[in-house]
């Protein structure tokens, strides 16, 4: 019998969309066919997923995009990467301005 899992604050997108929809880690390696070890391994995040054919087959498995599932890289300071944040040059008026 699968362990049910539960929400947690820390929980990959895969993980959140999997208790949302009712399935196991187990069913969604059945239903995409990446190994479960390997949604393991990026649940626990000791690694990461770099494989688009896999982020595309657990994306189809869910019934979303990869987008959907996808997770900003943390940067060298443990941060996520700020998205949609304009370059500092960028946020400077021109000197002829």
């Amino acid at each position: 019998m699968a362990r049910r899992m539960k929400v947690s604050d820390n929980m990959t997108k895969i993980d959140t969309m999997c208790i949302e929809q009712g399935i196991s880690r187990t069913e969604l390696a059945e239903r995409s066919g990446v190994p479960r070890r390997t949604l393991e391994n990026w649940s626990m995040r000791t690694r990461l997923p770099r494989d688009v054919y896999q982020l595309y087959k657990v994306a189809q498995a869910l019934g979303c995009s990869i987008e959907d599932i996808m997770e900003p890289e943390p940067q060298e300071d443990g941060q996520p990467e700020a998205q949609d944040t304009p370059a500092p040059e960028a946020q400077q008026e021109s000197p002829e301005g």
